[in-house]
This record gives C-alpha cells, sequence and structure tokens, in this order.
C-alpha cells in the first residue's frame, strides 16, 4: 500500500471515528442484504433467507469488531477509548481520583529511588570518577591475622613501583576534622590521600589544583587541601578567590590549593568527603604519629585502576609475585603476607565502623586512644 494511502487511511481511522463507523454499518448491512436475496433466489421465504443470512454472516457487531481491529491506527484509537473512560471514571470519583494519583506517584518515586540506588552503588558508585569497571581496591591478608588487613605506606609505595598490570594506584584513606564555621566548629569528613588522588581517577578540580608530587613526601611539610564544591559553597559563599585562602583543620593552618567539582563526593561510597590532604600530613589526622617511613604501620586504603583488557586474576597473579618479593626482602614485617585485589564494595564492608570512631572522636590534641579498627575479610579474585 502507498505511504500516502496509508497515512490518509490513518488519520481518517483516528480523527473519524464516527464516519468510519457509518460506513462500516452501511457495508455490513449491504453485505446482509446480498446474502438474503441470495437466499431468497435459492427458494426460501424472506424471513427464513434472513435467519440464514445472519447465521452464515456470524453476527452482526462480532463482524464490525473483527473489521476494526484490522484498521489501520486501531490501535492507537483504542488506547486513547481507554484513557477518556479513565478519566471519565476519575472526574465521576474525585477522592478515588487522588488515592489513585498519589499511590502512583508514591510507586514511580519508589521505584526510580531504587533504580538510582542500585545503579549508583553497584554500577557507579563513585560519582565523576571514570573507568569505574576497571577500578579495584587493594586488601591486605596474613596468617597470623585472620581478617583482612590495610596497606602501609612504603608497601604500597613498592606496589606502585613494580605493578605492571595497573594503569595507576592510589590512596584514599577516611579520617574527620573540626571545621571552624563562623563562631563554631563542627565535625567533618575528609580523606588522606596519596598526591596522584585526582589525576588517577580522572577527576580534575574545578578550581586551583590537585597535589604535587612531591606533596606526599616529609613529615607535615605541605599543609594544602582540596576542599569539596559544597564546602565551598556553605562555608566560602562561591567565593571565586578562595585559591590561597587558608582553613584551620585540626588546629593546623591549610591553604587550600583547589575546589573539587560539583558532584564529586570521593571515593568512599555513603559518605560525602568535605576535603582531601596529601599523604604529608597524615599524622595531623592519624593517631599513633607519623606513619610515611614505618613499614609495620598499616593504615591506608590502596585502589589500582587496570589497564585495559587486564582481568582481576591476572592483576591477582602479579600481586602475589610482589608480594612474595617484598616478604623475602622485608621478613620482619611482611612474613607469610599477601596482597589480594578485590571488588571496591567489599572495602566499604568494614568501614562505617571505622567512619564511626573519626566522627565522634575529639580534636587531636584532645584525642582519645583510638578505637581498634574492625578489618574486611579477604576476596578471592573474581572476573563495576
Amino acid at each position: 500500500m502507498p505511504t500516502f494511502v496509508t497515512v490518509r487511511s490513518f488519520l481518517r481511522n483516528l480523527l473519524s471515528f464516527h464516519g468510519v463507523d457509518a460506513d462500516l454499518d452501511e457495508e455490513v448491512l449491504s453485505h446482509l442484504e446480498l446474502l438474503t436475496e441470495e437466499n431468497i433466489r435459492a427458494g426460501m421465504s424472506p424471513k427464513e433467507a434472513q435467519r440464514v443470512a445472519r447465521i452464515e454472516l456470524g453476527g452482526i457487531e462480532q463482524v464490525k469488531e473483527q473489521v476494526r481491529e484490522e484498521l489501520i491506527g486501531n490501535w492507537l484509537r483504542s488506547v486513547l477509548s481507554d484513557c477518556r473512560y479513565g478519566l471519565r471514571q476519575l472526574r465521576n470519583n474525585p477522592g478515588f481520583a487522588a488515592v489513585a494519583v498519589l499511590t502512583l506517584s508514591l510507586g514511580i518515586g519508589a521505584n526510580a529511588a531504587v533504580f538510582s540506588w542500585i545503579e549508583g552503588i553497584l554500577f557507579r558508585p563513585y560519582p565523576a570518577v571514570t573507568h569505574q569497571e576497571r577500578l579495584v581496591a587493594i586488601g591486605g591478608t596474613s596468617r597470623d591475622e585472620p581478617g583482612g588487613t590495610p596497606l602501609s605506606w612504603p608497601d604500597f609505595q613498592d606496589l606502585q613501583r613494580s605493578c605492571t598490570l595497573c594503569e595507576t594506584l592510589f590512596v584514599s584513606k577516611i579520617t574527620g576534622t573540626t571545621l571552624s564555621i563562623g563562631e563554631r566548629a563542627e565535625r567533618t569528613t575528609g580523606s588522606i590521600v596519596s598526591a596522584n588522588y585526582f589525576d588517577a581517577i580522572g577527576v580534575p578540580p574545578v578550581l586551583g589544583r590537585g597535589f604535587f608530587p612531591e606533596e606526599d613526601q616529609g613529615q607535615s611539610a605541605h599543609p594544602v587541601v582540596v576542599i569539596s564544591y559544597q564546602l565551598w559553597q556553605d562555608r566560602f559563599r562561591g567565593d571565586p578567590q578562595i585559591i590561597g585562602k587558608t582553613q584551620r583543620l585540626n588546629g593546623v593552618m591549610h591553604t587550600i590549593v583547589g575546589v573539587a567539582p560539583e558532584g564529586f563526593y570521593g571515593t568512599f561510597v555513603g559518605w560525602g568527603m568535605n576535603f582531601w590532604v596529601p599523604a604529608s600530613m597524615e599524622d595531623i589526622f592519624e593517631s599513633d604519629g607519623y606513619k610515611l617511613e614505618d613499614r609495620a604501620a598499616r593504615w591506608i586504603e590502596a585502589y589500582a585502576r587496570l589497564k585495559p583488557g587486564v582481568m582481576r586474576q591476572e592483576a591477582q597473579q602479579e600481586f602475589a609475585v610482589i608480594s612474595r618479593r617484598l616478604e623475602a626482602e622485608y621478613p620482619a614485617t611482611n612474613r607469610a603476607r599477601r596482597r589480594r585485589v578485590c571488588a571496591p564494595d567489599r572495602v566499604r564492608e568494614c568501614r562505617e565502623f571505622a567512619l564511626s570512631a573519626v566522627l565522634r572522636a575529639p580534636p587531636r590534641n584532645e584525642r582519645a586512644p583510638r578505637h581498634r579498627r574492625r578489618r574486611c575479610a579477604p576476596l578471592e579474585a573474581a572476573p563495576h
């Protein structure tokens, strides 16, 4: 059928419903009369001829309905008809209409929230972070400790230098501090990170810069901070000249060198980070002193982005080789210790306990002994 004829028929069937139905009535009645005349010519009485014609035709209304179903655009007309009927019913029952609309709104909202949660937690847990499907966490294991352990900074540096299957390795360790806001102070959450953090996750600051490589080195040597977009808006009222200004964190003045992009909350699912400081400032925010040169101090949470095409099992095998080398070179701190590659969500399982202790902790100069962290069970290598 030519396209023009199809479109014309569609529009006529949709817009001229009563005209189409009148034509259909006329056509069916005409067909019934022809059958009746044939039966009369066959010798039947007029009454009998009409009865037999109706039987042969199969029922006028049924035939008309079958023809309507074959009309072009009938499905759309049925939908519109159902909608008109539904609106009439809702208009006649306003109370029911209000309940129905409210129920549908709640249902749609709940489903949207659930799907957003699933998408955020399972598929893209870190907003704005690039190539999340290749992101893995690195945990430690030991025969002497039933649970998983964090890594020491020297061990992390060895892994960073030795791994050939990883595009990059970086550190993100949750911490807390007292933040002065006007005349009051409140606890806020942030991260101690390796200097390559923002480059590694592909999230450049919208103002200023991230951290320089040398800001990973030295004890309390680089009091600089990148603040979140939300903190920039709330605490500093979106000051465009914020770079170079200072903010006191745990009693130490830090120079603001960057502002993270809007919608980026760090790499700690379920919590929004308000600031990031380089690893060299670790002893300002962590108890037990300076740990960057202590191979026995296991405190960091390490991550890696695998190179394209590298499977997690392959990375696991390489980390096993590196672990055996570290055990041979540093038996006092690495005997029977291994590093495991696991999905980032397994690291998240044990963090909330540690986070609650961080948020409850008093400022550094008043800090009581820290609660012992709960450890993650290691995850076997598996094929975001």
